[in-house]
């Protein structure tokens, strides 16, 4: 009998606390019955009472009932990721700078392909003939004379003329610039074009071949040859009966501005306030594909395709490939960041730099050329820039006519779609001249590290909402916590982003504008001043939102959920930025944490005055400056990198109003508002009730001591 005691006195307290906790599950008993029942009980020698089985916590009665041990799996489970949280997390992200690395292997990289079988016919037998090039070299000598004459401006008269002798319906567009940060200063520009009308359909696609054009005082290389090569390709393709498409023949004014202005009044984009542009004369059919070339001579030493354009867009990369074998099939070095020596095939090292400098071109978001702003309004375009060779080796002309047949079979290819642009990648990463990165073989790196941000917040949310149990037993060892005020973290969450409206919005304040521009602030200085001033209330407002640590439990979630989202958003958009984004923020997030020790915690707050955008700007801007310019002081380089830095936010704030470049925006609306949650949260302080209780829990100790 003695050896059952102990089952009936469990059976006996069970049946009690069915009663006397879930009285809705059974028939009504008092609390006075199930107290009998106890009594009752042939174990009442065991001193028990039923005033303290109901003091007895609710939760060791529920594991009671269900698991004797009082801990269920999911606990286990709970406290096993709690315990190992930041070696998950650093695991997570190491995995995604591993997977980054890993893809410059032949497994996870795929070789270049055709998936349009339309675009073959332009790799056939060319028609060109040795009056074409003659032509050509005639309108160089033409044009170099008449630039003698226009120093600072184009020559609109002798463009038109030309492009009207050769049989082009040819015409100006004008445009003009208000220049968005006060002063009133206004520039002007007049791009010239011609239409070769398609002999065989009608006007209802287009191709576009297009030229900057650079004055003679241009701090860019010249490349007015292209004038002469476009032109001279113009006459041939006249003489041709197999067009399907019209084909713009587009010479622009101002560089990108130029561009930007012509496409804005094709497509009747009149959403542009600072950016006026005149109606276009003349107008062909939709345009399917662009290219852009810009030669600096007619002999030259090798081709480099450009591809970035505006927001870290790419063209499909059937074009790339197109360009890619017809340039060597006519034997001109050409690649993707191609240089004078022939960069060696295959190796880790090597494909790991060629990805590296891609993400570092693509992650600015600016177009590396005049086709990067094609690619907004769905035409796939791309850039080649011939460089010339050594100014020592004599002029001979030989690349002329590998140009001309370059031209034509682009064309024809082009002139042979039946559709747009669709089968093959629209964004990958060049490893190679023939080996790219999909995006489904990239995006795991982005997968990884903003997964590190998730888990953790999962992990801080299991531990914020743990269970009575677990909370008990947390009681005995650290002070209680104040309740979370969600009112106030909601305050603060749009302040931050009201601040990033902020940021966004006074730039471009004509009251602001001219503010500064009476006091004689250059537009750098004045962007900088403002964004500075911003900065500092956002240093203080730590000063307004007194954050207890429970509130800071709380808005740490919040900043890993936002941030995670954020980073998979842009990845999604512009990977090369989304990944530099995520390596440079996400190993400080997962591996900062409430903190007591003072040491902890200042170092913790100096990385994030660290990654406060301006700054980072700044140190990314001095590293790239210390590694291109090695041979100046550390004073210099310096200074050189706080004037690249001011300019290159008006260039910024500059794009994103006229070309549509959202890193500016993206940056004050998004990241900088999570950047003053971040410092708001690492700047928490201990609330007077937890002052309080833990003065009152070291009381307790001291008095069990005793």
């Amino acid at each position: 009998m003695a050896n059952m005691a102990p089952r009936g006195r469990e059976k006996a307290f069970s049946r009690a606390l069915r009663i006397g906790f879930f009285p809705e599950s059974r028939p009504k008993v008092r609390l006075c019955d199930a107290e009998k029942i106890i009594n009752k009980s042939e174990f009442s020698s065991v001193s028990f009472s039923l005033e303290n089985s109901v003091k007895f916590p609710l939760n060791r009665a529920m594991g009671l009932l269900t698991d004797p041990s009082a801990l269920s799996q999911k606990t286990k489970y709970a406290k096993l990721l709690q315990k190992h949280c930041k070696l998950l997390c650093n695991l997570l992200f190491l995995g995604g700078v591993c997977w980054f690395v890993a893809l410059t292997d032949t497994s996870l990289n795929h070789g270049t392909y055709f998936s349009e079988n339309a675009l073959l016919p332009g790799l056939v037998y060319s028609n060109l003939k040795k009056e074409t090039m003659s032509f050509a070299a005639t309108l160089q000598g033409d044009f170099s004379r008449e630039r003698e004459s226009h120093q600072n401006t184009m020559p609109t008269s002798w463009l038109l003329a030309k492009m009207k002798q050769i049989g082009l319906d040819a015409a100006t567009h004008n445009f003009t610039l208000h220049y968005p940060f006060g002063g009133g200063k206004v520039f002007t520009g007049q791009n010239v074009y011609g239409i070769l009308r398609a002999p065989r359909i009608g006007s209802t696609e287009a191709i576009v071949i297009s030229c900057p054009y650079r004055a003679a005082t241009s701090v860019h290389p010249e490349i007015s040859h292209s004038v002469a090569l476009m032109l001279a390709f113009a006459d041939h393709a006249r003489r041709q009966k197999y067009w399907a498409k019209d084909i713009i023949f587009l010479v622009t004014d101002q560089e990108q501005l130029g561009m930007q202005a012509w496409l804005n009044a094709y497509y009747g984009n009149e959403d542009n306030s600072v950016l006026l542009t005149s109606d276009l004369p003349l107008r062909a059919g939709a345009i399917q594909a662009a290219l852009n070339i810009e030669m600096q001579s007619f002999d030259l030493d090798f081709i480099n395709i450009k591809l970035e354009g505006l927001n870290g867009q790419l063209p499909n990369l059937d074009l790339f490939n197109l360009v890619q074998k017809l340039t060597n099939k006519e034997g001109i070095l050409c690649g993707y960041k191609q240089t004078r020596t022939k960069r060696p095939n295959g190796g880790h090292v090597n494909n790991l730099w060629q990805m590296l400098t891609m993400v570092l071109s693509q992650s600015t978001g600016v177009p590396t050329g005049n086709h990067g702003l094609f690619h907004r309004f769905g035409i796939e375009a791309v850039t080649l820039e011939g460089v010339a060779m050594d100014s020592e080796v004599p002029p001979t002309g030989q690349s002329l006519q590998q140009m001309l047949r370059i031209l034509e079979g682009i064309t024809r290819s082009l002139n042979n779609l039946l559709e747009r642009f669709h089968q093959s990648f629209f964004f990958y990463l060049i490893i190679s001249n023939d080996r790219f990165v999909s995006i489904g073989d990239y995006m795991p790196c982005i997968g990884f590290t903003a997964g590190a941000l998730l888990i953790k917040a999962f992990i801080m949310w299991l531990a914020h909402n743990r269970t009575d149990s677990e909370a008990a037993e947390e009681d005995a060892k650290t002070p209680p916590s104040a309740p979370t005020n969600l009112m106030k973290i909601g305050v603060l969450c749009i302040f931050a982003h009201a601040m990033g409206f902020v940021v966004n919005y006074l730039p471009f304040y004509h009251g602001v504008t001219e503010f500064f521009h009476q006091r004689a602030f250059t537009t750098e200085h004045a962007l900088a001043t403002l964004l500075a001033i911003v900065s500092v209330v956002v240093l203080l407002s730590c000063l307004f939102f007194r954050l207890d640590e429970a509130d800071a439990k709380v808005l740490h979630i919040w900043i890993l959920l936002e941030l995670a989202t954020a980073l998979i958003v842009v990845g999604m958009l512009n990977f090369s930025l989304g990944l530099i984004l995520a390596f440079v923020i996400v190993p400080i997030l997962i591996n900062v944490e409430i903190s007591h020790n003072r040491i902890i915690k200042f170092a913790q707050q100096l990385c994030g005055i660290l990654l406060q955008p301006l700054i980072v700007a700044y140190l990314a801007v001095f590293t790239l400056t210390w590694i291109t310019f090695d041979e100046l002081s550390l004073m210099s380089v310096s200074q050189k990198a706080l004037s690249a830095t001011m300019n290159a936010l008006v260039y910024s704030a500059v794009d994103s109003v006229i070309y549509g470049n959202w890193m500016f925006n993206m940056i004050s609306l998004v990241f900088f508002p999570i950047w003053i949650l971040m410092w708001n949260f690492l700047t928490w302080r201990r609330g007077e009730r937890e002052i309080d209780g833990g003065k009152m829990q070291k009381a307790v100790e001291k008095k069990k001591t005793k």
